[in-house]
């Protein structure tokens, strides 16, 4: 097995680490939100979408301004997508 290999699997596994803490730090901020929401503005766990993860961060930087679970989510998702980018580099996806 070459170093890249090694790398590449490496990379797969904290990617997928960091994807998967980043979903429960999302879960954990939608649930302080929802604490302090009334019962028809709170958020339902299921069937995540684009307006719907936007509108629950607005509400988690309006309700909590000195909140780190934001800053948080944003790291993790940068580093899947920096391991992402590792895999691909690893595996030579784009080599001739």
């Amino acid at each position: 097995m070459t170093i890249r290999i090694v790398i590449g699997i490496f990379a797969v596994v904290c990617g997928s680490l960091c994807g998967m803490i980043g979903t429960f730090k999302s879960y954990e901020m939608m649930d302080k939100v929802n604490e302090r929401l009334s019962k028809e503005q709170q958020f339902d766990p299921s069937w995540w979408y684009l307006s719907k993860n936007l509108r629950l961060r607005s509400q988690y930087k309006r309700l909590y301004p000195d909140g780190r679970l934001l800053v948080q989510v944003n790291i993790l998702t940068a580093l899947m997508f920096a391991c992402f980018l590792v895999t691909v580099w690893s595996f030579a996806f784009f080599a001739r």
